[in-house]
């Protein structure tokens, strides 16, 4: 996973000189070099009217180095821009990370506590509940010319740092930064990623509108002829079998997919989120979603699981909520290993010859059994009833049902609707021809 790195230099005092962070952060980029290959540095620092500084994507320390000699002696003298310096780099990993998956860390050097108000704290951590699951990383360096460690925003750096899994550290000369800086080097990700993860994520309706609004959604192409999905390379998707079930595109690489294909790949490799995921062409990566009604599923005592249901109904209400676990069977066991900050998945052999019944688009979409067949997931049409009256919410959706059907025969005796599948069917007929409902 590429780690793209952000300096946030935050100094108004003489604590440290110019020379030693320039040569302090060569050092970083170049030993860094050697391991995140892809990874991109960028710097920001302020001007003493508060104008920001702010060079991003940078492969090497040229730049970033002529950078701090040029602004060096304009940098403020008199007050910190802390909060500031943060929102502009939350915002740009906010563009960027729609675009590809990737690890951020921003490195703050500070000397000098910042005041502002308790409003511009609230909005910071507030960007900072939805910036940190991408994932980002902030580690803080504090500056002192005294070896006492309190100071009047301790607690506002402490919660920042534990918050995205980042370190605090409280240095007093050369030396100490130096040995943090070979620290910092070292650092490896001991987390799973925002990217392609089947845990659950705890999420308030404003971080999951935030995220939707990364997301872009598929397209309808202009011409559907000769058009082959990404997943099954097929022009009929040969799950649904549904000639009506027409590709669809992502805008930005022209990758295609039948909703059928694409939705049971989402249900597997969401973000943590269940109708959000990377486009799986691996050249593009850009964040997509769908309808968050396409996702629904159906397990053990026929339970609806939507994005809806597992947010929060009342803005008001400051209560995160646990997303549903949408992943098909079979179930992994995730095994994180903190000294190779890899993750495996183990399926155990009791878990192979479980049944899962998913249910693909929508409410009214068709339902299908995923048992998992040596290192194969087999689906099949189930013909048996998806949904039972057991919560108020599924009463009422049945009542409607039948609503819809007495008021269908009145107009067309000759037929019934099926509530299994929506088909029309014969009255006389005792089963339905296309999904098998007893009707």
């Amino acid at each position: 996973m590429t780690e793209d790195i952000y300096f946030y230099l935050d100094l108004t005092k003489d604590l440290l000189k110019k020379k030693e962070i320039i040569k302090s952060i060569k050092f970083y980029i170049e030993e860094k070099n050697k391991v995140n290959i892809n990874g991109h540095y960028s710097l920001l620092l302020f001007q003493e009217e508060g104008n920001p500084i702010f060079i991003t994507d940078k492969k090497g320390s040229e730049i970033i180095v002529k950078s701090i000699e040029e602004n060096w002696k304009m940098r403020p003298k008199k007050q910190s821009y802390f909060e500031n310096g943060l929102f502009y780099i939350f915002s740009y990993i906010a563009e960027t990370v729609r675009k590809k998956s990737k690890y951020n860390r921003i490195i703050i050097i500070t000397d000098t506590p910042s005041d502002l108000s308790e409003d511009y704290q609230e909005a910071l951590f507030n960007l900072v509940s939805k910036i940190k699951n991408f994932p980002t990383f902030i580690d803080i360096i504090r500056v002192s010319g005294i070896s006492e460690r309190f100071f009047s925003d301790d607690v506002k750096l402490n919660m920042l740092s534990s918050d995205t899994k980042g370190g605090i550290f409280y240095i007093k000369d050369r030396k100490e930064f130096s040995e943090v800086i070979k620290k910092l080097v070292k650092t490896k990700q001991f987390v799973s990623t925002f990217v392609d993860k089947p845990e659950l994520i705890k999420i308030s309706n404003e971080d999951y509108a935030f995220y939707n609004h990364l997301a872009k959604p598929l397209k309808k192409p202009e011409k559907v002829e000769g058009l082959v999905c990404h997943f099954c390379k097929e022009e009929v998707c040969p799950v649904c079998t549904d000639i009506y079930d027409l590709p669809l595109i992502c805008e930005d690489c022209n990758s295609s997919f039948h909703n059928c294909c694409v939705t049971n790949h989402v249900i597997n490799h969401n973000i943590g989120i269940p109708n959000i995921f990377r486009c799986p062409n691996k050249e593009c990566d850009v964040l997509l979603k769908l309808d968050e009604d396409e996702i629904i599923e159906v397990s053990g005592e026929v339970e609806l699981s939507t994005v809806k249901e597992y947010l929060e109904e009342d803005g008001s209400e400051k209560i995160n909520k646990e997303l549903p676990k949408v992943t098909p069977l079979p179930k992994s066991v995730h095994l994180e290993e903190e000294k190779s900050g890899v993750s495996e998945s183990i399926t155990t052999p009791a878990e192979e010859d479980s049944v899962k019944t998913i249910r693909i688009g929508g409410f009214f979409g068709k339902v299908y059994t995923v048992r998992k067949v040596g290192d194969k997931i087999v689906y099949e049409k189930t013909t048996q009833t998806a949904f039972k009256s057991s919560s108020t919410t599924q009463k009422g959706e049945n009542l409607r049902s039948k609503e819809l059907i007495n008021n269908r025969e009145k107009k067309n005796p000759n037929f019934i609707i099926c509530q299994q599948c929506g088909t029309q069917n014969i009255t006389q007929q005792l089963k339905c021809s296309n999904c098998g409902y007893k009707l």
